[in-house]
């Protein structure tokens, strides 16, 4: 039988501790050396124990997640970092990938698709729950750099393919309409565009949105996708 996995649990929350203990005890492939519910906690005796593995989540007081990721690589190269949160924004995701985290688990998982993970994890096989596997995949894409909008931008500029003015998108949001252009004004700089037909233009051909996605309105409420002939405008564009 092969040595147990030396891990560490990272969180604030005893509840979310006691279940990773029980599912980390179901696999019967680790040895939980220490739990910590903050990173400065957890920093403070990674040289002492020495994990192989660290399950992080990054909504804690004090240190902010990413932080503590990057100290812990810094300090001990040979560590895996699997972070466990309930949300995840896609710079953070992109920063975290250039740190060189080995998985990212959402919160929302199943009980056995987080045992399948950490399965996984101990026969060196990164996992990343599935809603992120396709920013992971354009995230690694060689030759091919892609901007790294927010989760809100996202939404900003989904409402913009769907026709939606500034002023609607922030009554949809309820945010304010200077938030709304701030954001805009965010991704044009990021983009490298100078209008939001540009925005939407970049978004199509870098694969952020679908053609499907697309469309006009003709009340406030409804959404028309484009017609055929007018989605091979886009194609050819």
């Amino acid at each position: 039988m092969s040595a147990l996995k030396r891990i560490v649990i990272v969180d604030d929350d005893v509840v979310v501790r006691t279940g990773l203990r029980g599912i980390l005890g179901y696999t019967r492939l680790y040895e939980i050396v220490a739990e910590a519910s903050n990173g400065e906690e957890f920093l403070g005796l990674l040289e002492r124990t020495a994990p192989e593995f660290v399950i992080l989540d990054l909504m804690m007081p004090g240190m902010p997640g990413c932080e503590v990721a990057r100290r812990a690589i810094e300090l001990q190269p040979s560590i895996k970092v699997i972070i466990f949160s309930a949300l995840v924004e896609r710079e953070e995701l992109s920063r975290l990938l250039d740190m060189g985290i080995f998985g990212y688990i959402l919160k929302t998982e199943g009980f056995q698709q987080i045992i399948r993970a950490m399965t996984d994890a101990a026969s060196c096989t990164p996992y990343f729950s599935p809603e992120l596997v396709g920013m992971v995949i354009r995230h690694n894409m060689p030759g091919k750099h892609l901007v790294d909008f927010s989760q809100r931008e996202m939404e900003i500029l989904q409402l913009m393919c769907n026709g939606f003015s500034l002023h609607e998108i922030a009554e949809r949001l309820f945010i304010s309409n200077r938030t709304v252009e701030k954001h805009r004004s965010n991704m044009l700089t990021k983009a490298s565009q100078k209008s939001t037909l540009g925005l939407v233009l970049y978004a199509l051909k870098n694969e952020l949105v679908s053609l499907e996605d697309i469309g006009y309105r003709s009340t406030s409420e409804y959404v028309h996708p484009l017609t055929k002939e007018q989605l091979n405008l886009f194609n050819n564009t």
